[in-house]
């Protein structure tokens, strides 16, 4: 393999990876990402490394500052409100184009009906991790269903960001109950086709996220 090729494939492993531990919790905002514990961690050298960091800040995972290195980057109140406004805006179009397409597409609507499903039985179990990755499914098949490619280009870049802080919030067993209900909910509104109120069940329940999320970002700070 050139080279160039080699130093691509590491490149991006290293931002799979330093991407992945950032959102699942691991290194927390504000944790120190110290290139020579990195590079022995992730198997990469330091010039792919430091290439890799540099596309996470650009996606806004991480802080570069001048003689003092990398570091997870902290979001503020105003930017999580921000972030959760549009996010509510494309999460609520997605459910409504999602209701639109479930109504005529059978094969769309076979998925949902699996995805309910699976909502149903994680709700039941009640485990915490294999809820949270239920949770990203049914949002994901959503946006996918919406069919509209500059929501989830948006979306993606905005679930990194908040993702994070998400995961968190959900030790708390209420709100994992709360977001089970919500979802189902949600979801049997696209399955009836009913675009409007998919849209406002949608909207609501990022927006109760969002105001999670303000809450926990300020006990953090």
């Amino acid at each position: 393999m050139p080279t160039t090729e080699r130093n691509g494939s590491a490149v991006q492993q290293a931002v799979d990876l330093v991407r992945e531990r950032i959102r699942q919790g691991e290194w927390g905002p504000g944790h120190r990402l110290v290139e020579s514990e990195l590079t022995t961690q992730l198997g990469v050298s330091r010039g792919p490394l430091r290439e890799a960091l540099g596309r996470l800040e650009a996606e806004g995972l991480v802080t570069i500052e001048p003689y003092r290195g990398a570091m997870v980057r902290r979001m503020s109140r105003a930017e999580a409100e921000s972030l959760y406004q549009v996010r509510e805006l494309l999460e609520g179009l997605s459910a409504r184009l999602a209701a639109d397409r479930v109504a005529s597409d059978s094969s769309a609507r076979r998925r949902l009906v699996s995805e309910i499903k699976a909502l149903e039985r994680v709700g039941e179990r009640g485990e915490r991790r294999e809820i949270m990755d239920e949770n990203s499914r049914f949002h994901q098949l959503l946006i996918e269903l919406g069919g509209n490619p500059v929501a989830a280009e948006t979306l993606a870049r905005l679930n990194n960001q908040i993702y994070r802080y998400t995961m968190r919030n959900m030790f708390d067993q209420k709100s994992v109950a709360r977001s089970c209900r919500q979802h189902l909910a949600v979801a049997k509104a696209v399955l009836d086709g009913d675009g409007a109120k998919a849209e406002r069940l949608m909207r609501n329940h990022v927006r109760v996220s969002g105001q999670e999320v303000v809450k926990l970002i300020e006990a953090l700070s």
